[in-house]
């Protein structure tokens, strides 16, 4: 059982992904359409990635900074803080996201995830590039989805920039 925790505690940001685009394709399988997937993707993305998983990573880097820090390959500071807040505003934003469901909102929301989370996912590379950062939490599933979600991210915003079916305004 602790292996199955460490399992999804451990890769939540690959499990959050993957509910984020399941839960999208089968909330519009009826009348499916690349646009009304990628509205309703980005609804559940809001909620799941940003939200969810946002708000997992502000508590975790928060509370077991030294742990996060060696799982990552680096050594803790009061830097883990400020990674820990910008974490908990993605959170927020998530969920104010799918609260407030409007498209301007939604946009800008998505800019500053993809923004963040695409920096990170740099700075993985760089540590694995510059000083061969093999530790799992640089160079798992993290690095694949601080790159890919970021950019997937911007497809659905400009897949779904006719369909106002989830989104008002």
């Amino acid at each position: 059982m602790n292996h199955l925790i460490g399992l999804l505690l451990g890769h939540l940001d690959l499990w959050t992904a993957l509910a984020a685009l399941s839960l999208g394709a089968l909330k519009v399988r009826q009348q499916w359409s690349r646009s009304r997937w990628a509205e309703s993707t980005l609804v559940s993305l809001a909620f799941w990635v940003m939200g969810i998983y946002g708000t997992y990573s502000f508590l975790a880097h928060l509370l077991f900074g030294d742990f996060i820090a060696a799982q990552i390959g680096w050594v803790n500071s009061p830097f883990q803080y400020e990674v820990a807040y910008a974490n908990l505003t993605i959170g927020i934003l998530g969920f104010t996201t799918v609260w407030l469901r409007r498209r301007d909102y939604m946009v800008a929301s998505m800019v500053a995830y993809g923004s963040w989370i695409f920096a990170d996912g740099v700075g993985h590379v760089v540590s694995l590039l510059q000083s061969g950062n093999t530790a799992e939490y640089n160079t798992g599933t993290i690095l694949f989805t601080d790159l890919l979600m970021p950019l997937l991210a911007g497809l659905l915003v400009w897949w779904s920039r006719d369909e106002r079916r989830e989104f008002k305004g």
